[in-house]
């Protein structure tokens, strides 16, 4: 089986990269927010390596409050990752196991878990 790059699949692809940097620029904002010497240095590795990504959400987070409220970056790029993890899940759901058609199915559903990714965002990110 060959995967062929379509232009969908390539937007698919691009996408991709873009939730990649998005979840960069996440971390970055929130390491900052809360008071890290190396916002830059989380926001680099975070997205690199799911461990530092786990590490960074599930541990280093707790414990340290946020010293001012998010800015509408901070909030535009958490709704992008939050979409593009939704996006992967309900894509990787309704199409079939190979990744060319998992790319074609992922911008759609990234466009439909966006509305709902800015909600969770919105409700989570003020209440906090």
């Amino acid at each position: 089986m060959s995967l062929q790059l379509t232009p969908v699949a390539a937007v698919g692809a691009a996408l991709v990269l873009f939730v990649w940097a998005a979840s960069g620029v996440w971390v970055n904002f929130d390491a900052h927010a809360r008071g890290s010497d190396y916002p830059a240095v989380w926001g680099i590795f975070a997205p690199l390596s799911g461990v530092v990504l786990f590490y960074y959400l599930l541990w280093w987070r707790r414990g340290r409050p946020r010293q001012w409220p998010p800015s509408r970056s901070e909030r535009a790029a958490a709704t992008v990752v939050v979409a593009g993890i939704g996006g992967l899940i309900a894509g990787s759901l309704v199409s079939p196991p190979d990744p060319a058609s998992q790319l074609t199915v992922w911008p759609v559903t990234f466009a439909c878990c966006l509305p709902v990714a800015y909600w969770l965002v919105r409700r989570r990110l003020d209440a906090a």
